[in-house]
């Protein structure tokens, strides 16, 4: 009963809608018009010239001049990258996020050719690295998560718009799935159709994962003062001389310490770079979880491949389908 109370009740209606718009309608305009005009600049590029001219076939010249107005009106990019770094560390948000990684899951177990998997790993590592962030200082003591250092809320900002975009197109695809057989126009090639947009929905949840990752990895560790070759740093790297009295000991020491550490040899120089191999500590599970995410996209290539062999059945009628 109690659970019944809250949802009907309008207060909290409202707050949780809340949280999710002022979510995700600045990623939606931000995502929409930002990828939206990179997606048309490569369309034109497969056209050559021709892409740019009034014959080309989807008047792609046009359309493509017409993203970059949209990208700007309607609030610039800056502006909502801004309004999502203050929305999206909402708790009732992150909560929703938290919700969709276990909907993912459930999905992944009974569709798992739509990446959902690969989308609630990557969903995962993203609240991980806001967390560390949140907490985290730079050399000089300045927090690293605030509104005026934008090099770090505007990364994560585009990160969580690559995790929205996929999640609302696998459940697109789902209804699609859902209610397609009841619609007479699709029910004959609706098969075909779903596995074909199933594929570009592990595509695209791998792209996000690839996005998600990179820009993840640089703000988790890219703050983080890189170690040089100073007696403080050096501590942490095995003197040759004890790793060869070790070696009758624990055979095999030596051999693995030179592969993966930094070994001070006895009268030769340090090796040839900027310093000792920087240190994961305090950031083991994030490693972890971001080596899970790497794993995540098995199959992503041979989805693309699906998809790409796919395309290639299609026929497309030549009809003008941008008004004058």
């Amino acid at each position: 009963m109690g659970g019944i109370r809250r949802e009907s009740d309008p207060l909290v209606r409202f707050a949780v809608l809340d949280a999710l718009a002022n979510v995700l309608c600045p990623a939606c305009k931000l995502w929409n018009t930002g990828h939206g005009a990179n997606m048309m600049r490569e369309a034109v590029s497969l056209m050559g010239g021709y892409g740019v001219t009034e014959d080309c076939p989807g008047f792609l010249g046009q359309k493509w001049m017409d993203a970059q107005l949209e990208a700007t009106y309607e609030g610039p990019e800056a502006v909502q990258r801004l309004q999502l770094s203050i929305t999206m560390t909402q708790e009732l948000f992150l909560a929703h996020c938290r919700s969709w990684i276990r909907d993912l899951r459930q999905i992944a177990a009974q569709h798992p050719g739509t990446g959902a998997c690969t989308l609630a790993t990557s969903f995962q590592l993203w609240l991980r690295t806001l967390g560390l962030l949140q907490d985290a200082k730079d050399p000089n003591g300045a927090k690293l998560y605030h509104k005026t250092r934008q090099s770090v809320t505007f990364a994560l900002a585009d990160a969580l718009c690559w995790l929205l975009a996929a999640r609302a197109q696998i459940l697109d695809v789902l209804e699609l799935g859902a209610q397609g057989p009841a619609n007479p126009a699709l029910a004959e090639g609706l098969p075909g159709t779903l596995a074909f947009l199933t594929d570009l929905c592990h595509v695209q949840s791998a792209r996000a994962a690839g996005e998600v990752g990179r820009i993840c990895a640089e703000l988790a560790f890219g703050y983080r003062p890189h170690p040089a070759w100073t007696g403080e740093s050096c501590q942490a790297c095995y003197d040759a001389e004890d790793l060869d009295a070790l070696e009758g000991i624990i055979p095999g020491i030596a051999g693995a310490a030179r592969a993966c550490s930094d070994v001070t040899e006895t009268g030769a120089d340090h090796p040839a770079k900027a310093g000792p191999c920087a240190s994961l500590a305090g950031l083991e599970p994030f490693a972890r979880l971001r080596l899970k995410l790497d794993g995540c996209l098995t199959g992503a290539r041979l989805a693309k491949d699906r998809a790409a062999e796919a395309l290639t059945q299609v026929m497309i009628p030549e009809a003008l389908d941008y008004p004058v």
